[in-house]
Formats: C-alpha cells, structure tokens, sequence
C-alpha cells in the first residue's frame, strides 16, 4: 500500500472516547499548535536570585516614569518588589513596640543555656504562629549576640503575651529577662493560608457565632488568601480579599513599606473590608463587595484655646481628647471661618492637644473657639456594594478620598443580582462585575450619577475571582461547570475538554484557578486543582486565533501577561520565571537547565472501520528543529532528537501492544519506539493491529520541534488475529 499522511484535526479532543476521536489528537502535555501543527512549548528561566517567602496569588509587572521595570508580588505571607533580580520585602507592619508604648520591650528576652530557642514577652502582642516581626536595638542575651537578635524572625508557640523565636547560634547561659531598654519590635501584617485549612480554634469562623473566648465546635473551613493589585503611576495600591487596602510608594532605592491605605494623610472613609480592588479607566479606585459608607460623630472635649502658627493650627481641650494621628474631627462656631469644617487630626502632642492643617493663615488665634466632634467612618460589609473613590477634575485620581459629597466624583452603587460581588474585570470602555449568577457592565457617565450599572446577563456563573483574562476584545473566563465569552454579549465557549477538564477538577479549591494570557501564541491559559490535588497543578489552553485546545501539567501560582518585560511571568516555588525563555526548565539561578518532557498522541485510526488488521512497516517523519540547541553551556554537544511511537491494538478497551522487527511480541504495554533526529530518513517497524496511533515525545535539554507531516506505511493485512 502506499504511503499514508498522518493528518490531524488541530487541538485535543477529549469529550469523545479515544476510538471515537479518529482523525484527531487526544493527549498531551507541554505541546501548543501552531498553524495546526503541534511543537513544543518554550522554556522558562528565574528571575529573582534570592527566593521569596510563600505562595504567591498575584504578580503584577509595570514601569516608572524613571525607566525602571518593577513585579510587585504579593505571597500568602509576605509582599516584594522585584527590580532587576533584586527583591524587597515591602510588608506593611500591623503594629510596633518599644520602651516608651504601653506594653513595654523592656528585657524582653529569655534565654535558656545551649538552646537556639528564645522566649520573648511582649504583653498583648497580638502575634499568631507564623507571622514574622524584627528586632533592632537588643544587646546580646545570654550569649547571643545582638546581630543575631536583631534580625526578623518568624513566632511559634504564640501565647497571648509570648511567643519563641529561634536565633542562628545557641545561647550559653539562662538569662530570664535581658536586651536593654532600646529594644524595637516590629511586627508585620499577619500571614494567610496558601490552600484552604480548617479549625476549631478561637476565632475561627463567623463572628459572634457564641460566648466570647470560645472555640468553634466544628470545623471552620479557612480560604486560601488571595490578593489583588493595580498599578497606580509608580505605585500599587492592593488589598487582600476581605481585608485592608494597601499602597506601597514607589522610590528608586525601593526604601518604602507598603502601609494601610487609612493611614495616609488625607485619606477619608476608606473602606474597611474589601473583596477586591481595582481601578477603573475613568480613574476611580473601586471596592468590590465592601463595607458601606457612614458617618458618625461623638461629642468632644471642650476646647481651651485654638492657636496658629501659619496655616497649622493647635487644639487645647480642657481635659484628655482621646484623639489620635489621622482621627477626623468636625469643628464649628469658630472664627475666623478658616477654623471651621472638617479636618484630619495632623499630630497629637499630648494628651490635651491636638493639630490639624488650615486651608490658609487666618492670620490670628480663634475667638471664639466653639466646639468639636470626632468623626468615625465605619460601615456594614455589603457584599453587593460597589464604592469609589474621588477623581480630582485638576489632580487626577484621589485614592485616599471615599467620602462622597457634592463637589467630588467619590460615591457607591449597588449591583441587584446576586448575593455576592466575585470579581470585577477592567476593559476600554466598561468594567465588568461577576457576581455569582450574574454579569452586569459598570460604565462611567461623568455626570452627578458618575457611573451606572446595567445586567448583561443573569445566566452565568465564574469559579474564581482570577479565571478572566481578555484578548482581541473578547473577555474569557472559566465557570463552574463550562467556559464563557463576552464580546458584547455572553456566550457559552465551546470546548472540546471540557469532560476532561471540569469533572476531575478540586472545586473545594478552585478559587486558587487563574487565568493569563500569552499574546505572542495567541493563548489564554487557565491553572487549576485537578481532582487529586489541593494546589495548581494543571491547565488548559483556549487558541482563540485558531479556535482549538489542548492541556498540559505545571504547578503556578500566579501570572502576569507580557508587559514591560516582553515575557508571561509566573510563580512557583519562590521564583518568578520568565516564560518562552529558552528551552529548558531552569529552576534556580546558577543551576543546569533540565528537560522539559512534552508530547502529543493521537487518537486511534483504522482502515476499513477497524474491520481489517494494519500491519505497520516504516514511519517518515517530519520534523522540524529550528532553535533547538547544538551544544550545551559547558560546550558539550547536543543532537537534537525526538522520540516517535507507533502503539496498536485489537479493540479500544485493549491495552497497546505492539511486535517489534523480528515479529517477537513484545510484552503488553510496549510500543515501539525510535528516536528521530533532523537526520533520520525513516524508521522500520512492524506492528500489527485493528487499531493504530501515533506518539511523538521529547525528553532532552536543548530540545525545541515542531511536527509537520508525518507518513506511514501502512496495508490492511487480513481480518484474523
């Protein structure tokens, strides 16, 4: 019989058995196509020397105005920038302790001899096991230097007044209270979950679920934390879902911590708790799901004197205020008129006085001094609720302004369907919000109303707050049980993986899913939990130029698009790696590249609708190595090659079998193999079955391929087995 090309359907089907899948690919890993041609994905290499602290759940990369690219990370535990290769922990402090607070760090170190372990005492610390906090200004304890001491370090055995921590070199004497008076203790935001965890211990689950102090009597189940970030010009601002929001400000020497977005000055009804938060392209820092806006005031102390020197001006209250740094107040009845309204508390120089900004120099003392109230902005968490900051029609965006008034663009708005906010997703002219059964369009008026919200669609559903990624217009995201469209309107995507992909699927944890994009191959890739697994470890892959699919296996656990820096970015084990670099797998600096194994197998074929044995003699291969390596670093010479199988089988729940040249039967579940180089003319092989596939694998460094077409020579060859 004549020669036969092996041509395939582009793509991987796996929503049809294997035998009704003839004429298409049915597994793979590590493979994309391209222009209907299956070849092996690029390799990737890290970029940070020194490795970070925990899982990361997001990375973003963007430029300064000072031609700087920058990956701001964001970990379970911990917050970086990356600069170049260098990364900085940006962590913001949840609380600080010194001599001078009232639970003091006086001594507050305990050694034990010939032990790494020492107890520290800070009263009310308010520390949990695993967060980290630094010391500076110790003197050595019990043999323990200060260097040692004074250093960060992560709690364990956590008390409400102690906890233990563990020094590089052992003490030589029991000191039971020593490190002097100048002791700093600074404790950073308390660390989350990287899977979902459950517990029984004090505050775990719903507040006020009992009597105070008590545990919870079955098991709560805790989320994975999840952050979210946008650039805003050289800084982030991020929070962490159903918590603060931060902001980190960018300087060249990256010097800053990020901090609580509520304790910069002029910042104003910040919402509390936030599902998420982004930018909108109006400008608008966004609240997703988030605590409401009110107002409350408390009478204050009466007031003894307003004094000014320049447009700063002095509160004397008659007796304690209570008062504190960033405290609003409302003053009335003063005169001038400049010492009236509402002001952010500036300083509190003692118990009975206080400073706030004027709006100009009135030019003299206030008389009268009238009166004050303390302003609180607290709320109730609406889950439905959006919030929006002021955007200055001079200045810009204000991200520090949530108070709504007359003369601001700052404001709410509630979204109707649903009973909660899951995500919310920025495109050029609109943002979309998900809420569990709902897609609703967020467009900017730029009227009063600043923005309205309309149903798009009360049919869909999305499993993750991460699995929406947008290319050519058209927003992707992955539900519950399928895969979604959008280009003005919602349609289901369909998907030829979809068995494969939603029914051995860790829906417990699929919040962790995420979705990216690789514009240079046309490809939205989305990271998921498979069945057995309480992490990412798969993913999938929707062409959209072609229309096709296919999957493959890697554990990420976050991913930024191309940007700044021309290459996808991912996450894993404590390095960012530049994907579609190289070849190879590469991970950690300074370490040898190793192979990544990819391949693509076909489904089964037969001739005559499998009612005739093919008997298999030679297969003409036709691949293309084109940016394969020839040599390795170290100058020793590569050849590179592939792996090509032909398997048959008698009946499609049969295993694969195949009898190698010589006609001996080779034991069951061998296929023939032969490695195939840029050299190789064609391969002899004999096989004989109903059925036949075909396997084209790599497994060595340096490698890079693309199929083209393959024939084979192949003639029925009766119908007896």
């Amino acid at each position: 019989m004549a020669l036969k090309k092996l041509i395939f359907q582009p793509g991987i089907n796996r929503d049809r058995s294997n035998y009704s899948s003839e004429g298409s690919w049915y597994s793979c890993d590590k493979i994309r196509f391209r222009q209907g041609y299956p070849e092996k994905i690029g390799g990737w290499t890290p970029i940070n020397i020194t490795p970070f602290v925990g899982d990361a759940n997001s990375i973003i990369q963007y430029g300064t105005t000072d031609s700087n690219e920058l990956v701001s990370i964001a970990t379970n535990e911990k917050n970086y920038i990356l600069k170049g290769t260098a990364l900085t922990d940006i962590t913001p402090l949840r609380t600080t302790f010194t001599t001078s607070t009232t639970s003091s760090t006086d001594n507050c170190f305990k050694t034990t001899d010939e032990s790494t372990t020492v107890v520290v005492t800070i009263t009310g610390h308010g520390g949990s096991e695993g967060d980290y906090v630094t010391f500076s200004g110790s003197a050595a304890v019990g043999g323990v230097t200060a260097a040692n001491l004074n250093t960060e370090f992560k709690i364990a055995s956590v008390t409400s007044n102690t906890f233990e921590i563990t020094v590089a070199a052992a003490a030589t004497s029991t000191v039971s209270a020593g490190g002097g008076t100048s002791i700093v203790a600074a404790f950073q935001y308390p660390i989350g979950s990287s899977t979902i965890t459950f517990g029984y211990g004090w505050g775990a689950g719903t507040w006020n679920r009992g009597t105070w102090g008590s545990s919870a009597t079955t098991a709560i189940a805790i989320p994975a934390r999840l952050t979210f970030q946008d650039q805003f010009n050289n800084d982030v601002i991020y929070n962490i879902q159903d918590s603060d929001i931060f902001f980190f400000e960018y300087d060249a020497n990256i010097t800053n911590r990020a901090v609580q977005l509520n304790t910069i000055v002029g910042s104003r009804a910040v919402p509390e708790q936030v599902g998420k938060v982004m930018f909108a392209a109006s400008g608008h820092l966004l609240a997703l799901s988030c605590t409401s806006f009110g107002r409350s005031t408390t009478t204050g102390i009466s007031i003894s004197s307003i004094t000014r020197s320049g447009t700063t001006a002095t509160v004397t209250t008659g007796s304690g205020h209570g008062l504190s740094v960033y405290d609003w107040v409302q003053f009335d009845g003063q005169a001038p008129s400049a010492y009236q309204g509402e002001f952010q508390v500036l300083t509190v120089p003692s118990s009975t006085t206080f400073t706030y900004t004027l709006p100009y120099d009135p030019g003299g003392s206030a008389s009268p001094v009238g009166t004050y109230v303390k302003v609180v902005y607290s709320g109730t968490l609406d889950p439905m609720l959006i919030r929006f900051a002021n955007v200055d029609a001079t200045t810009g965006p204000e991200p520090t302004e949530w108070k709504p008034e007359l003369t601001n663009s700052a404001g709410f708005i509630r979204v109707k369907q649903g009973s909660q906010i899951i995500t919310g997703f920025r495109t050029r002219q609109e943002v979309l919000i998900f809420t569990d059964i709902a897609l609703s369009t967020l467009q900017f008026l730029g009227t009063e109303e600043v923005f309205a919200i309309q149903e798009i669609s009360d049919n869909v559903n999305i499993i993750a707050p991460k699995v929406v990624a947008e290319a050519n217009n058209v927003v992707y995201w992955m539900g519950v049980d399928k895969f979604f469209a959008y280009d003005g309107r919602v349609s289901t995507l369909p998907c030829t993986l979809k068995q494969y992909v939603f029914e051995d699927m860790n829906k417990e944890n699929g919040f962790l899913n995420f979705a990216g994009v690789n514009s240079e191959f046309n490809e939205i890739i989305w990271f998921y939990c498979s069945g057995g697994s309480n992490s990412i470890d798969r993913y999938v892959i929707y062409n959209y130029e072609e229309k096709i699919w296919y999957y493959g296996n890697l554990t990420r656990t976050a991913w930024a698009n191309p940007g700044t820096i021309k290459f996808p970015l991912a996450t894993f084990n404590g390095y960012v790696y530049k994907h579609e670099d190289g070849k190879d797998n590469v991970v950690a600096p300074g370490d040898n590249p190793t192979a990544i194994d990819s391949f693509i197998e076909s489904a089964d074929m037969g001739i005559e609708d499998g009612d005739s044995f093919v008997l298999t003699k030679r297969v003409i291969p036709d691949v293309n190595f084109t940016n394969s390596d020839t040599a390795t670093a170290q100058g020793t010479t590569l050849t590179p090659e592939v792996q090509v199988t032909v398997g048959v089988r008698n009946f499609p729940g049969a295993a694969v079998s195949t009898s190698n040249v010589t006609g001996n039967t080779l034991s069951r579940d061998v296929v023939t193999t032969a490695s195939i180089d840029q050299y190789t003319n064609q391969v002899f092989v004999r096989a004989r079955g109903r059925q036949m596939n075909f396997k084209i694998a790599s497994e060595d460094v340096g490698v890079q391929w693309q199929l083209g077409t393959t024939r084979v020579d192949f003639r029925p060859d009766g119908r007896r087995g």
